[in-house]
């Protein structure tokens, strides 16, 4: 047989970050069928580099060893060398994640860099990034290769007993607990126990959790809205949401969240912005702005959307995955300012202001040279004789303006522009709920032309596709992707009951049953059944930086239960958060998300289905589309979709207005005038 002669296989990439890869002298290949099949053919170990574009340390060491030749020759010489983005792949993340917590006894992040026998694709190493000499106590990149290749040469039994026993931990972790199978809500954990850990950690000088590196941890804060009535849940959701506006992970001009601070006071971000997490947080926001009126959390909800559509859009739909941290000129040099530089765009009194308002009166934050924009100051402590609050915010927005141009003509961070069907069932979402919560009807527009989008590129294939790019789709869709799509329809059937939205719907909630369910413990698994091979198949049901695909299928499913009134899918919602239940009990800062659903099975949103034709319906629908607490649907009379559920056809065929409330699986009787309608759902909110 011909031996095969490696070379880098990166060229034809879908994603920009395996593109940034093409020309290293590194020999990288895909992960596919070709590279294992390569590793087994060749006896040689997997070097497994798993990152993303946006990642500042994935640049270090790409620039520091990936196009190092000595390092590269190293590389080629004794393995072969798989680059994953992780966006792409959160299969093979989540996997190789968890195995570096069981070989290291600590996280993990990115790069992740993992070598792996040939034969089974199980680690035997694991690290995260490596300086290519040694450096702060690391090992150096070189020196680490050569000892894995002595290594692998003369232990490769030992290696092999080890790496078996990290299999089967792998499989133990991914097996499920099992719980109470008959979906007994009296066995789900206490929302309690989620808010007493969250308070054990909660910064009260500061808001958010832990110390440094301080990430908002949008998870847990949808939690704690979830379980707002609790004033302790309350207190450390607004403390929170008010210092992240407030502070540096805010971009203070176009808008926008940073992906996570370096300190504990939220001053200095590490300045990669993510779609994922700025589309968790625009919902937050607009649900706090409707619940304790605050209208500067509406002004950030107003700038993260103009910054989704301005900065992340894609042509025709859906928006980009994240901007990089780094420019040619260094890591958050497009956002940093010196006073100077201010000083030839802003003059006089908006010069004064903008000083006043953002610190760059006191000393610099940045490298002790540069300013980084926080709010220093309140707009009451600036107000002055003949100078009220309406006149320093005209003041401050015209300068942001100009601010916003002059910055707009540095070199801009690189954007990577994969349409993930996943976060952007994310953006669907809350674009499309803070929308209707704050009358933006815009906004709802743009969520519904991005759903439009992501059906027809996505999830108008079979099986449907995780990632679109140029024209191409990848990767099967994972349980988060399916979830979070059906959680962006239902939203936006809430704003206009389209057909097309309303059959998607119900065909992801039966592909989640069919293809992510298990058949014995109804646990949620991350990976379809029809999916390749891996070294094993993981759960769902923790929480990451995005909500876990189970809590969220167990919400959708839920919600489009108890709009078509189909028990089977309440079923399924019910048995999987029972199968959870151990987990949840154990971790419950790791499940968040599947709190949130248990809290929702436990107290259902109330549901107003709006029937009649005539312009009154619609009205009834206007005047409760803002309520938060409300899953508020209007039926038209011309409804025409798949197999119309029985709960419906009343709502579809009324000749007047007419309105039904549903709580879970109970609806009450209709009601035809809306001064009842709104005493009733009154009722129902202070029972």
């Amino acid at each position: 047989m011909k031996e095969q002669k490696p070379q880098n296989r990166l060229g034809d990439a879908l994603s920009p970050y395996l593109l940034q890869h093409a020309d290293n002298p590194v020999h990288w290949q895909p992960w596919d069928r070709e590279a294992l099949a390569m590793a087994r053919t060749l006896d040689k170990p997997i070097l497994l580099s798993i990152g993303y574009s946006a990642c500042h340390w994935c640049h270090v060491m790409a620039h520091e060893c990936f196009e190092n030749d000595d390092i590269a020759a190293l590389m080629n010489a004794h393995f072969v060398n798989i680059k994953v983005d992780r966006e792409e792949r959160p299969d093979l993340d989540r996997i190789y994640q968890m195995a570096h917590q069981l070989l290291t006894g600590r996280g993990g992040g990115w790069p992740l860099t993992v070598f792996l026998d040939p034969d089974s694709q199980a680690p035997f190493f694991a690290g995260t990034y490596f300086p290519p000499e040694p450096r702060h106590g690391m090992m150096g990149f070189d020196q680490l290769l050569q000892r894995i290749h002595q290594v692998w040469a003369t232990r490769r039994a030992e290696l092999r007993a080890q790496h078996l026993q990290v299999q089967e931990a792998l499989q133990a972790i991914s097996r499920p607990q099992g719980g109470d199978q008959t979906g007994d809500q009296e066995e789900l954990p206490d929302p309690d126990t989620l808010i007493a850990e969250l308070s054990a950690r909660f910064d009260a000088d500061h808001g958010g959790f832990g110390t440094s590196p301080k990430f908002p941890q949008a998870p847990q804060l949808s939690a704690l809205a979830t379980f707002a009535e609790d004033d302790q849940a309350a207190q450390m959701l607004a403390d929170t949401l008010t210092t992240m506006a407030r502070h540096g992970l805010n971009d203070q001009l176009a808008g926008g969240f940073f992906r996570y601070c370096v300190d504990q006071a939220w001053e200095i971000p590490h300045f990669e912005k993510m779609l994922s997490d700025n589309a968790q947080l625009l919902g937050l926001y607009a649900d706090a702005a409707v619940r304790w009126k605050r209208k500067d959390f509406e002004r950030v909800c107003e700038r993260t959307a103009s910054w989704l559509d301005s900065e992340m859009g894609l042509e025709g739909g859906g928006f980009a995955a994240s901007l990089d941290a780094d420019t040619p000129d260094g890591e958050g040099a497009f956002y940093l300012w010196r006073p100077d530089e201010v000083d030839t765009v802003l003059h006089g009194q908006e010069r004064e202001l903008w000083f006043e308002r953002y610190g760059l009166d006191g000393p610099p934050n940045f490298d002790g040279k540069l300013w980084h924009l926080v709010i220093a100051r309140s707009i009451g402590e600036m107000v002055r004789p003949g100078l009220d609050e309406s006149d320093i915010r005209a003041s401050l927005d015209q300068a942001r303006g100009k601010l916003l141009a002059t910055r707009n003509e540095r070199t801009r961070p690189g954007r990577d522009d994969k349409l993930i069907a996943g976060w952007n069932g994310l953006a669907i979402e809350n674009l499309a709920r803070s929308g209707r919560l704050l009358g933006r009807s815009d906004w709802c527009e743009r969520a519904a032309e991005s759903l439009d989008s992501v059906a027809v590129k996505l999830f108008g294939q079979d099986p449907p596709r995780a990632i679109w790019r140029g024209g191409r789709s990848a990767h099967p869709a994972t349980l988060e992707d399916h979830a979070n799509v059906l959680l962006a329809c239902l939203e936006l059937l809430a704003w206009r009951f389209e057909p097309r939205w309303f059959n998607l719907a119900r065909r992801i909630a039966r592909r989640i049953v069919d293809q992510f369910v298990d058949d014995d413990s109804s646990a949620m698994y991350l990976t379809p059944l029809e999916h390749e091979a891996l070294l094993t198949r993981p759960l769902a049901h923790a929480d990451d930086a995005t909500p876990a695909g189970a809590g969220q299928a167990v919400l959708g499913l839920l919600r489009l239960g108890a709009l078509t009134g189909d028990i089977a899918l309440l079923r399924v919602a019910e048995t999987t958060l029972a199968a959870a239940s151990a987990q949840m009990r154990q971790q419950p800062l790791a499940h968040a998300t599947l709190f949130r659903s248990a809290g929702e099975l436990a107290s259902p949103t109330a549901q107003v289905l709006i029937g009649g034709a005539g312009k009154t319906a619609d009205g009834w629908h206007r005047k409760l589309a803002g309520h938060a607490g409300l899953h508020c649907y209007r039926l038209p009379p011309d409804l025409s979709v798949e197999d119309l559920p029985a709960q419906l056809e009343p709502m579809v065929h009324a000749e007047q207005a007419t309105a039904r409330i549903c709580l879970g699986r109970q609806c009450l009787a209709p009601i035809d005038d809306f001064d009842l309608l709104q005493a009733r759902l009154a009722d129902d909110r202070r029972q």
